[in-house]
């Protein structure tokens, strides 16, 4: 994590930043309240110091609002957490953790940061042909940075990690393929007057 990086060389001693991403190979089993106190309760110091924590995609733990707020009381802490699915909706946070945090968006690029990222001038005559491949693949960073040859498959996995992480899962969903359908059919219908019954003609066919 750069923020990580970023506090060691701001002299941060290695003991007192704590990272953990539940999505890695050393995180992935600590799913709920009771694993992720025991955890902490290793790796926590136990001194005066200020402790940097670094909670990447905590939305995989259960219960970890009560957690981070323990931690906050008990602690001279700076907490950082990140998440990236519907869990993590800033009305639900701000329920859970009672309004103290700071919530920094993250968006894809706009189109002028993509311009910038390519190294293309905004009155150079690549814009227009820019332009095209930011129509066609938006502003996802890891789709822009790579090669034309898997952005395609690059836009499958975050559409499939989106509909099944945050629609199906939150909205309690049984049939994934008639829900992609739906969307598809909605993205090419867009513009159009289009009514439930459209949707379950076309599925019937």
């Amino acid at each position: 994590m750069l923020y990580k990086e970023y506090l060691l060389q701001e002299g941060i001693h290695e003991n007192h930043i704590i990272y953990m991403n539940f999505e890695s190979f050393e995180y992935r089993t600590i799913t709920t309240e009771e694993k992720f106190r025991q955890k902490l309760d290793e790796l926590l110091p136990r001194d005066d110091k200020k402790v940097y924590l670094l909670f990447d995609e905590i939305q995989m733990v259960t219960g970890w609002q009560r957690i981070v707020n323990g931690i906050r009381v008990s602690f001279n802490s700076d907490i950082i957490i990140t998440g990236s699915n519907a869990n993590m909706l800033s009305g639900e946070i701000a329920t859970l953790l009672s309004g103290r945090y700071i919530e920094i968006p993250i968006y894809p690029f706009s189109f002028s940061e993509f311009l910038h990222v390519k190294g293309i001038e905004s009155d150079s005559r690549k814009v227009d042909n820019a332009y095209d491949k930011y129509e066609k693949y938006g502003g996802f960073p890891s789709v822009v940075i790579a090669e034309e040859s898997i952005k395609d498959t690059i836009l499958s996995g975050i559409f499939d990690t989106i509909v099944l992480n945050d629609v199906l899962l939150r909205a309690g969903v049984k049939d994934a393929t008639a829900l992609k359908f739906i969307i598809r059919f909605s993205a090419d219908n867009v513009g159009q007057l289009v009514n439930a019954s459209k949707i379950v003609n076309t599925l019937k066919m």
